[in-house]
């Protein structure tokens, strides 16, 4: 059942038109996107995120559909400076930004409108992006009669050449003609291993922008006390189920077929973009339970600008914390199955390896606990749904 938040009174119908917000809106929403064209490599990181001054202008200003018309005024501020630095295709450049940024974000502010789970909510939001994006270059690719995907194929072909040839000039011991030729014939191999792993990066581009605009929009939502109930990332929890899809697509790595292979890998970039999110839930948990401020923010940003690998190490955490449950959320949660009393049975058990101040005296310890108290919870799930279904039959 749906839940919507309250629409604007009559009264408010008739209310001044907010220009500054809208002003303000449609500048950073088109700076955030401009990144992506004056930095090449980090500006898709600073990009995705230039739809949440929509979001928050759609939200605040429903009747007025702010967040529309800023969006509509933005794609023709983009229009407009792409001309003017000279931009070889200023049209392409907006179809981008209402596709990948503009249109996400609205549905994203219809989405908490209505209060969606999140899950729902991120899967919607990547499917547009995917779906609007995706038509875009087939209809590119229809126009053009093959020849755009002739002239990508041939730059993606040069760039893999000369990264291999920059790699034999710069090894560190020198390669006989023969190893040389041998390292030049694997080209093909590596172009038809990027050729099919680009579904899964689109993909993953497309959950992280979406899970980048909610995060980013309900913290903001929720230090103006606006956030009627949502819950932020540091206290989202991805779905028990979800880890063990994650571990599947990592098994059929070890199957040797180039097409699973490359299917697993496809699988493990999506899914891994979701237990990012939660590892930066964790991390933002732990930076407000220690009073850490912006300088916090600004050095961890430079660290993820500078080497995306780091994201990474996000996505580890995220699942690390499905069994050491770092913010303490599952215990705690009520629920018809018991879940409250094994809560109240863990936080006890930890409490006995404290101080008295709730410093723990042995981490390792009660990190094992956790770690214990989740496996029972998964194989006692395991052990009901095989009861119900008839496959164990209880004495």
């Amino acid at each position: 059942m749906l839940h919507f938040l309250p629409l604007p009174r009559k009264a408010d119908l008739n209310t001044p038109f907010p220009v500054g917000v809208f002003l303000s809106t449609v500048s950073f929403s088109t700076a955030l996107y401009l990144s992506l064209l004056a930095l090449p490599r980090v500006g898709i990181l600073i990009a995705m995120f230039s739809g949440v001054p929509i979001v928050l202008a759609q939200i605040q200003f429903p009747a007025q559909l702010l967040g529309t018309g800023a969006m509509i005024t933005s794609g023709g501020l983009i229009f407009l400076l792409g001309s003017l630095l000279h931009n070889p295709m200023p049209g392409l450049q907006v179809l981008i930004y209402v596709g990948w940024c503009g249109l996400p974000a609205l549905l994203t502010a219809e989405l908490l409108r209505r209060q969606v789970r999140i899950l729902p909510m991120l899967f919607s939001t990547t499917f547009q992006i995917l779906f609007f994006l995706g038509g875009i270059a087939l209809f590119l690719y229809m126009k053009t009669h093959g020849q755009i995907w002739t002239e990508i194929s041939q730059t993606i072909h040069g760039a893999l050449d000369v990264v291999m040839n920059a790699a034999i000039k710069n090894s560190q011991t020198s390669l006989t003609p023969s190893d040389q030729a041998r390292v030049l014939g694997l080209e093909p191999l590596i172009y038809r291993a990027f050729i099919a792993l680009l579904p899964g990066f689109f993909a993953s581009i497309a959950l992280l922008t979406a899970l980048a605009v909610w995060a980013s929009t309900v913290g903001i939502l929720e230090k103006r006390n606006l956030s009627a109930g949502f819950p932020g990332i540091d206290r989202w929890v991805l779905p028990d189920p979800v880890v063990f899809a994650l571990i599947a697509s990592m098994a059929l790595l070890l199957i040797p077929s180039f097409e699973v292979r490359v299917m697993g890998t496809n699988l493990v970039m999506f899914l891994g973009v979701l237990y990012v999110g939660q590892g930066a839930g964790v991390l933002l948990s732990y930076a407000r339970k220690r009073g850490l401020r912006g300088w916090f923010w600004l050095v961890s940003g430079v660290f993820i600008l500078i080497q995306p690998m780091f994201l990474m190490i996000l996505g580890i955490v995220g699942i690390i914390d499905i069994w050491a449950d770092f913010r303490q959320l599952r215990g705690n949660s009520p629920g018809g199955d018991g879940s409250s009393e094994k809560g109240r049975y863990v936080e006890k058990k930890l409490d006995n390896l404290s101080d008295g101040d709730g410093n723990h005296r042995d981490p390792f310890r009660a990190f094992r606990l956790r770690i214990s108290f989740r496996c029972a919870r998964l194989l006692g799930a395991f052990r009901r749904r095989g009861c119900i279904e008839g496959a164990i039959r209880p004495a």
